[in-house]
């Protein structure tokens, strides 16, 4: 048994969920949104692309149309993006392979640099019991769109799988982690077993210099 760590956005879906989620939100005309909200989430997303995201700026900014809304609404919304979107992003090869890793006792675990909101129904969607994501700050039932906690972001994503290991009694020895991103080096460079997945530019030539496992899930 080991513990199998999993990369959400572009590794088990196509596609980038917080991205997806924005669009959804746009497209509701109950929800307030700024006329540039989708050309400014797309401004970040290639700012994450190239590896110089400031996350907390971006949080802030993505989750603004969610702050007046009470958990119970929030909970909604994401339940109805799942079943209109998430069902159509989800790749039946990643299905498969996580049904590998449950199948050989592994602890499966998606860690992702987008927000718990999110990651938390997803997984849960997709199958998979435990995961982390950036934690967001709740005040009296509402987003506030800050962040709490050490985000799951870059060299983040080494320390809350670390922490999980531990409050788990785990060890990382023979750990796995699948991702596509470059941003996600810290941690692939952790784990015993890193595969990159449909990976970026940056990190397909990296992977291919340390000889790591490249897959594809399209």
């Amino acid at each position: 048994m080991a513990l199998a760590f999993f990369d959400l956005d572009n590794t088990l879906v196509a596609g980038d969920t917080a991205q997806a989620f924005s669009e959804y939100i746009a497209a509701h005309d109950e929800l307030s949104t700024p006329d540039d909200f989708l050309p400014k989430n797309l401004a970040y997303m290639e700012e994450y692309d190239a590896g110089t995201l400031d996350l907390a700026t971006y949080m802030r900014y993505t989750l603004s149309p969610l702050c007046h809304l009470t958990s119970d609404q929030v909970e909604a919304l994401i339940r109805n993006f799942i079943q209109d979107v998430i069902i159509k992003m989800a790749l039946p090869k990643a299905r498969i392979l996580l049904q590998k890793h449950h199948d050989a006792g592994d602890q499966v675990i998606i860690i992702s640099a987008t927000g718990i909101h999110l990651v938390a129904p997803i997984a849960d969607y997709l199958g998979v019991k435990h995961a982390l994501g950036v934690d967001i700050d709740i005040l009296d039932g509402k987003i506030t769109g800050e962040l709490i906690g050490v985000p799951t972001f870059r060299e983040g994503k080494v320390a809350r799988a670390l922490t999980w290991a531990e409050q788990h009694g785990e060890s990382m020895v023979g750990s796995y982690f699948y991702s596509d991103s470059h941003n996600d080096l810290p941690l692939l460079e952790k784990v015993s077993h890193p595969i990159a997945v449909d990976p970026d530019p940056i990190l397909e030539k990296i992977a291919q210099q340390r000889q790591w496992n490249i897959l594809s899930l399209r």
